[in-house]
């Protein structure tokens, strides 16, 4: 028989987390608890509600039948109780908020050290945690609350999230010094001659993929521009766009150019950050590039918190003026 007065909130948030994490030791990293204070709340809940709730496995803490029963419940409640006793009022300066921010490799390389060089001067208590998007589903992550801010190319957007818009990403051709090519104006003919390399659109190439990835109704890119354009035109030439590597990483593309004859397609400030030091050129092409409209995305039930709006403001004040500095 459950003991309902035996459990407060805290046991709630940890039942929540290892839901989440299947894992004693990254549900405290998430809530900021040891392992043992996760294991000793874990035997409060079983002995409050007499069950096991969480069976080790090979794979991981199980839930029980019982602790499946109590999830959506349980969770709903908490997310209630935590959005009734949250804080209107945001002050950076003495706020210790975890923000969690899904991104690509480019901004944590160049605008997230930017960012963390600034928070620690303004708001030193403020955590990031910055999550490599390819492979999450950005749709749940933001509706269970789990993403504080996405930030992205994206098509469609579902009503319930918030789209702001964050910088325009200017992007160039490069290749090496030692390219063949290298030197001459960059003509369409080069581009189809010589191999590229592509980005890898979560698991699938862009070119197999295309553009955008539908992902319940959240459309949303990774790659960092439009090649189809560069297609059509190579096709009535007679030629294709030849893909020589595909790699899930933005900042991978100029150490492979820098080390072979292929070419690729990165933002203009990436190209200038590690050109001089990995030896490489670059174009704007023969063709009109326009630049990227990157954004934030956040679920509207979060993107209007005070805390939400300064990362937002944060994030805008540190790419205005242009593209991003790396």
């Amino acid at each position: 028989m459950s003991n309902i007065h035996s459990i407060d909130l805290n046991l709630i948030r940890v039942f929540d987390a290892l839901l989440e994490e299947q894992n004693t030791t990254r549900a405290g990293e998430r809530l900021g608890l040891s392992q043992s204070a996760v294991s000793h709340a874990l035997a409060k809940l079983r002995r409050a509600l007499g069950d096991e709730l969480f069976i080790r496995g090979p794979q991981g803490m199980h839930p029980t039948p019982r602790a499946m029963e109590l999830a959506e419940p349980l969770r709903s409640a908490l997310n209630q109780i935590t959005t009734a006793l949250s804080e209107p009022r945001f002050d950076p300066a003495t706020s210790d908020m975890t923000f969690v921010i899904a991104t690509s490799d480019f901004y944590i390389r160049g605008l997230f050290a930017r960012v963390m060089a600034r928070i620690q001067q303004e708001a030193p208590h403020i955590r990031l945690w910055l999550r490599q998007f390819n492979d999450l589903n950005l749709v749940e992550e933001l509706d269970r609350g789990a993403l504080h801010l996405a930030i992205g190319r994206f098509g469609r957007v579902p009503s319930r999230f918030r789209r702001e818009p964050l910088e325009m990403v200017e992007m160039v051709w490069i290749m090496s010094r030692t390219h063949p090519a290298a030197g001459q104006p960059l003509t369409l003919e080069t581009l189809g001659h010589y191999p590229h390399v592509d980005i890898m659109l979560s698991g699938q190439a862009s070119q197999e993929a295309g553009i955008m990835q539908d992902q319940e109704g959240l459309e949303r890119s990774f790659v960092t521009s439009n090649p189809v354009e560069l297609d059509r035109l190579l096709r009535d030439a007679g030629m294709t766009r030849r893909i020589g590597a595909t790699v899930p990483l933005i900042s991978a593309v100029p150490p492979i150019i820098a080390q072979t004859n292929m070419v690729g397609l990165v933002p203009k400030a990436l190209a200038e950050a590690v050109g001089e030091g990995l030896d490489l050129v670059w174009s704007p092409g023969p063709l009109p590039l326009p630049p990227v409209q990157i954004e934030t995305l956040s679920h509207n039930t979060y993107g209007a918190h005070p805390s939400v709006v300064w990362l937002r403001e944060l994030l805008g004040d540190m790419t205005q003026g242009g593209e991003d500095q790396i």
